[in-house]
């Protein structure tokens, strides 16, 4: 079959998109290399070379690029941007000069940028704002016209010329930036900048390329050919994005804490006897003594610098009579200090500060064996502290919880944490994995979802970052049931219990209340800002600041570019999918079109009650499914629960009504957690209300007969050698629906028609276990139904109405299975029904989910069916 000419203009487009995608550093924007200037000691600065030994001989025209920003909040910016040596006799330069961009002090001089030849300057000069080259890349070529005999500058698109620059048509050419060490031409000056993205072009084609996205070592590659060239010093700007850079360690007298100035970048440590200021920009640092003696510092005290009254505030909690104390950067005093309060009942709590009134917030925490969940508020005006009464969802008490509020602070998100249910640390703590939104105007908790168990449980540092504009949260996560631990950023959606960890970890030792970490973000040097302390018995607290540059680079360090060799390859492996891709497409549509007349056909129809009917097609498809799973060991827990032997019996008849809660509380924590559930969970779940000995021998009992119906099933034991008893299932025999949706939702894949599919097959059968109604399920089938329908609403609003109508009716379906008065779904079926034409089926739909929200509301559906298929 012959592709029509589209096909193979789209193929092209295609490869060229994939080849730029890969030129540009596999999609990764912050990347470079960065020069270390005058704040090192001149043989510690960076250069590159880019020909090193014999140089390039382009004997044409050829032409040099590249990208340029500036390194911030430095004090030294004069040096040469490069220096190109032309037969070894004459260089050419482009120099920056001005001294001070701290402060932006006027100068006369407008021109900072110069390109000098020989010992003179050149005609061309030029300037770029100060802001637009700390805070942007800048494209600057440079073109030898050696036919005109002439130089050609280009900065962002602006054009100067330099004539009779008296070019060489056999010229050999080195080329270095930053400092080099070049016989008769050696420099040390060259300001603290960022280079990427250099190319040169010879007679108009491209013959070097080098993105310069490495992250570590001192070779630049270039990717056209394969010219390897020599870095001195490297600061790869990748690793700044990667890596943790650890800029200061402190070590500070007392129970210290620690507050952050987004204002200006300042880490404060609040000691005894002194106030440390740590710069997130370089690492310097001061400690300013206090002018009026010690601060008696008291155990579980926190600080926070207010953004609102640019105030720094120091409180312990477990004394409300006494007021917060602020401290005056100018006399170096603290407001007040108070007496030794031994009570402690608040380590490890969250706080966030509120414009709208005025108020700091300070939540849950940990004390005398007990976790707490309350709200506590200090009005700043009046100095009287409150406990709000607070609404809506239940808030596990908690500590070691994450806390960030948006941008007015009307809002606060706590995110996971250890307690547990009855607040207190004798009955069954455990990390938590909720995340929580309150509303301060209303006083009200909500549940947004809960996060999977993971392999390995976590805590979180102090605080996290909330993107509004993203809806996305950062924390920092740690093991907290470790000493040698380490801190681990995570980024996750604020709407969709998913997140990925990325960057390097951070070692820290974690001591549970000698031990504390936060996690802060600098608008002002795009930067995360980690600060572990750890406090020693001799009450002395070590604290580091460490950094990591917005955004994080999510690729591994091990990542490189290819070698001209590879990278062909590469390309050509890439290109030969694309054409097979582009085949199957196009006989795809071919034959679609071919058998458009009876579209029944190829999508079925929809039957009376606005199902999708399958085809024969579909229905031999799904019939040789079943058969498979008649052949196949089974259990079902949606749509209630079922177990089918190799010969296809049905043995769920056998279980009664104990025995299967038993089987489903073991099968479903063995399931999720892969640890399986204590013997005392176990007695705490169905036989809290017998004696000790009663429920044990209750418990042995059906356990025992629980072993013998399971023994019917083969490949399915019930296990207890790890002190917890399992059920032990080879997955390879025995087909679970709770494991697949369980593997198939701890995937981070994009939501896609392939798993989309997968999902609708998973719980085409029903709602989880929907016939079953035991307390300690209800918040696994909340979750899982809230995240089922999630998926599928996210997936449907990705296709429209015109495209696949029938979609969106399976769509529908499998959420009613979940939610019976799902308005969305509701919506978007009728709709759908009404675009193919089945008016009477999307009324129908409509009166049928008025029934059911009669039934559940015990009121009528307000909205009118006409209105609503407009809308």
């Amino acid at each position: 079959m012959k592709l029509p000419s589209y096909c193979y203009k789209f193929t092209l487009f295609c490869f060229l998109i994939i080849i730029l995608f890969n030129l540009k550093g596999w999609g990764q924007q912050s990347y470079g290399l960065g020069f270390y200037s005058h704040d090192v000691v001149a043989d510690q600065r960076t250069s590159l070379d880019l020909f090193p030994g014999q140089g390039f001989s382009p004997a044409q025209n050829f032409r040099l690029s590249f990208e340029v920003s500036f390194l911030p909040d430095k004090v030294d910016y004069f040096g040469y941007i490069f220096r190109i040596i032309e037969n070894g006799s004459r260089n050419i330069d482009l120099i920056y000069n001005k001294r001070d961009m701290v402060t932006d002090a006027p100068d006369t001089d407008h021109d900072h940028f110069k390109l000098v030849i020989d010992d003179r300057f050149t005609k061309i000069g030029f300037d770029i704002l100060q802001k637009q080259l700390l805070s942007q890349w800048n494209k600057i070529i440079l073109e030898f016209d050696i036919d005109h005999d002439q130089l050609l500058l280009y900065v962002n698109e602006r054009k100067y010329v330099e004539p009779y620059a008296r070019l060489s048509k056999n010229g050999i050419y080195k080329l270095c930036f930053g400092i080099n060490n070049y016989p008769n031409f050696k420099t040390n000056d060259a300001p603290p900048f960022k280079l990427r993205n250099i190319k040169i072009d010879v007679g108009n084609q491209p013959r070097f390329y080098w993105p310069l996205n490495e992250a570590q070592g001192s070779v630049a590659r270039d990717i056209l050919s394969n010219q390897q060239s020599t870095v001195n010093h490297p600061l790869w700007v990748r690793s700044l994005h990667h890596n943790w850079a650890q800029i200061k360690t402190v070590k500070a007298q007392g129970m210290a804490s620690m507050a952050f100035n987004p204002l200006t970048a300042e880490v404060y440590v609040i000691g005894s006897d002194s106030l440390w200021s740590i710069s997130a920009k370089n690492g310097k640092h001061t400690a300013a003594a206090y002018s009026n003696g010690k601060f008696n510092l008291k155990p579980s005290n926190e600080s926070l610098f207010n953004i609102y009254d640019h105030k720094l505030y120091n409180y312990y909690i477990d004394h409300k009579n006494a007021t917060v104390a602020t401290y005056n950067f100018n006399a170096h005093t603290w407001s007040r200090d108070e007496p030794y309060f031994p009570i402690i009942d608040y380590w490890h709590s969250n706080n966030f500060f509120c414009a709208a009134d005025t108020s700091l917030y300070v939540v849950a925490g940990y004390g005398q064996l007990t976790y707490k969940n309350n709200v506590q508020r200090y009005h700043i005006p009046t100095g009287k502290w409150t406990e709000i009464t607070t609404r809506g969802d239940s808030f596990c008490p908690r500590y070691l919880a994450a806390c960030g509020t948006t941008d007015s602070g009307r809002y606060a998100y706590f995110l996971g944490g250890y307690g547990s249910l009855s607040g207190q640390q004798m009955l069954n703590p455990k990390n938590i994995y909720d995340l929580i939104k309150y509303d301060v105007k209303n006083r009200t908790f909500k549940k947004i979802y809960s996060l999977k168990t993971p392999d390995e449980d976590f805590a979180l540092a102090n605080s996290m970052i909330i993107d509004e504009k993203a809806q996305t949260f950062t924390a920092l996560s740690f093991s907290n049931h470790k000493y040698n631990a380490y801190l681990q950023l995570m980024i996750g959606s604020l709407n969709h219990p998913s997140y990925h960890t990325i960057g390097s970890k951070i070692p820290f030792n974690f001591f549970d209340t000698h031990a504390f970490a936060n996690l802060y973000y600098s608008n002002l040097t795009q930067q995360f800002i980690a600060v572990t302390l750890c406090r020693s018995a001799d009450n002395v607290s070590t604290v580091s600041v460490f950094t990591l540059s917005s955004p994080p680079d999510a690729q591994p360090l091990a990542v490189a570019l290819p070698t001209n060799q590879s990278g062909i390859k590469y390309y050509i492996t890439v290109l030969s999918l694309i054409l097979v891709a582009v085949t199957g497409f196009v006989y795809y549509k071919r034959r679609k079109s071919v058998l458009q007349p009876n579209a029944s056909i190829t999508t079925g129809s929809v039957n009376s009650e606005g199902h999708l009917s399958p085809t024969k097609q579909q229905q031999e498809i799904t019939a040789t499914v079943n058969t498979a799973a008649t052949r196949q060991r089974t259990i079902l827990l949606f749509g209630d629960l079922k177990l089918y032997t190799l010969k296809g019996d049905d043995i769920t008849g056998q279980f009664t009504s104990l025995i299967k809660e038993l089987f489903l509380a073991i099968l479903i924590y063995s399931l999720r957690s892969g640890r399986g559930i204590s013997p005392e969970k176990l007695i705490e779940l169905l036989w809290f209300d017998k004696s000790e000995t009663s429920a044990k021998n209750n418990r042995s009992a059906n356990l025992s007969k629980l072993r013998s119906l399971l023994n019917q099933m083969e490949y399915v034991h019930l296990s207890k050698e790890t002190g917890n008893w399992k059920i032990e299932i080879d997955f390879s025999e025995v087909y679970v629906d709770y494991h697949n949706y369980l593997q198939l939702m701890v995937s981070h894949k994009r939501i896609d028609e392939e798993k989309v599919a997968a999902l609708i097959e998973i719980t085409q059968r029903g709602d989880f276990l929907p016939s079953t109604d035991y307390p300690w399920l209800d918040q696994i089938k909340s979750d899982l139904s809230n995240e089922v329908i999630d998926i599928l609403l996210q997936y449907a609003s990705q296709i429209s109405q015109e495209h696949d109508p029938e979609m969106l009716i399976k769509l529908a379906n499998c959420i009613f299975n979940f939610d019976p008065v799902n308005e969305e779904a509701m919506t978007m079926k009728c709709k759908a029904l009404s675009f193919l034409g089945k008016h009477s089926l999307a009324k129908s739909t409509f009166q049928a989910f008025n029934k059911e929200y009669l039934a559940l509301y015990g009121e009528e559906f307000k909205k009118d069916f006409h209105l609503l298929l407009r809308q």
